[in-house]
Parts: C-alpha cells; structure tokens; sequence
C-alpha cells in the first residue's frame, strides 16, 4: 500500500530529491516516480502524440520509475500504472529554488504536478527551497550529492506539513504549495498566504535572430502582508492553500453577472 507518490520538476538527480524519499521512507511507503531530466517552467503540460516510457533504476540506494515526460505525466501514469492503491499524499519537490507569486506558480512544473494530483483527488503539496544567491554561485551543482546536506532541513519540514495534510480534511482546499526559507527549520515560523500578484516581467531575450529565456531575480519590494513574498522576507515558511475553482470571487461574479444581463 503507497501511503506517498512523490515526484519533481527538475529530474532525479536534483539534490532536494533523493533526500526527501529517504527521509520519507523511514515512517511511510513511498513511491516515486520522476521525469528523467529536469522539466522546470512546464506547468501542468500533458505530453501528447509521443509514447512514453517508464523504467525502474536505483540511483543513490533508492528505487525510483523514471518517465520521459513531463511532471503532470508523472503524477498520471503513477497513479495509474504504477501505485496498485491511492496514495494519502502526492508530494511534489523538493524544488530548487522558489515557486512564488502568480506568475511563477502557473508556470512551475513542480505545482503543476501537484495540481495534477488535486484534478485526480488526492491531496497534494509542492515544496520549493530558497537558495540564496551566495550559495547558488558557491555550490552550482544542485544535481550532485554533494549538496543533499543543504535539504536535511527542508525534507523534516516537508514531512511534518504532510503529515498534517493527510491527517485533516481542508475544506475547499485542493493542494498546497510550500516554499522553504535556505535556513529554516521545524522551530520556524510556519505562514498561512496567499500568492503575490506582481508580474515578473521580460522574460526572452533577443540575441542576433534567436531568443534566449532568462527569468528575472525575485524582487523583495512592494511586498504585501500575508503574501509568500513577504512570508519568506520575513524568514517564514510560506504555505498558500490552493483550489482549482478558476472562478472570480462571489462579489466580482455577480458583478459581471449583473452587466452582462444588462449588455447581453
């Protein structure tokens, strides 16, 4: 019985990847099943017209599918192939670097594989870690080993809100997406947010004829209480409950209700 499915955006060797299943593992089942390279800036895409494949390997001491497609694909094809009963828990992560903001959580591939769980009914979490700059420029290589120790907090935190979520019941709540300050840990402040709505601007770059997509740094300024943006300023892990209504607000519904009545 899989009590979690886990899976990612960035590919099996991600450093948060490993270390987050091995943690895992030690109270839960767990079963994984990953892109087999990084899949980052996706969404929730669903792979169509090109046959995927799925092989089992080992990497690190633990036993992961990998699958030639993207996250959401993932989430699909365990569920459905893999698992032999639903999962308590889909977790999606530990993702290098930080999902917030409405821009970048439609885009993430990490939130769109936990979206893809919530569509299926089961409850989900996207983690995403903080990675200062500083630390990016000393360690670039988060797809090494070497770099698992930096996800020994993060992983605890992990586990303790998915905990949490597979023992409540969160009314009109569909999944969650977490992100993780670089030095926080099980005493840090834990915040209920919302997703700050700033947009993150030019994202392709033209060079000669071609364009070379290069995302803009976030940018800790004109920050709103109880946003994730301000959350992680704050050095809180930042947890925005999410749902897949797609609909405006009752107020703004009945607003274009009411002038579409009118106009129609």
């Amino acid at each position: 019985m899989t009590d979690i499915l886990v899976t990612n955006d960035d590919g099996y060797t991600s450093a948060g990847f490993v270390p987050l299943i091995k943690h895992l593992s030690q109270k839960y089942d767990v079963c994984a099943v990953v892109p087999d390279r990084g899949r980052s800036w996706i969404g929730k895409a669903i792979t169509t017209k090109k046959e995927l494949r799925l092989r089992t390997i080992k990497y690190e001491g633990v036993e992961m599918h990998l699958l030639n497609g993207t996250p959401a694909d993932c989430v699909q094809i365990g569920l459905y192939d893999v698992v032999s009963t639903r999962p308590k828990l889909v977790i999606s992560g530990i993702n290098i670097g930080l999902n917030i903001g409405t821009a970048r959580m439609l885009s993430s591939g990490t939130i769109g594989a936990a979206m893809e769980a919530s569509i299926d009914g089961v409850n989900a979490l996207a983690a995403s870690l903080s990675i200062p700059m500083k630390i990016r420029e000393t360690n670039p290589n988060f797809y090494h080993p070497v770099c698992y120790p930096y996800f020994e907090n993060p992983v605890k935190i992990t586990e303790k809100v998915g905990e949490i979520i597979m023992r409540e019941h969160f009314e009109g709540v569909d999944l969650f997406s977490m992100n993780i300050p670089f030095e926080a840990t099980l005493q840090t402040t834990l915040e209920i947010t919302t997703p700050y709505r700033t947009k993150y601007g030019r994202l392709f770059h033209k060079k000669g004829n071609k364009y070379l997509q290069k995302t803009p740094p976030v940018e800790f300024k004109d920050m709103e209480e109880h946003t994730d943006l301000q959350a992680l300023y704050d050095n809180k892990i930042s947890l925005t409950p999410m749902n897949l209504s797609l609909v405006a607000q009752t107020g703004s519904l009945k607003k274009v209700e009411h002038v579409f009545d009118q106009r129609w």
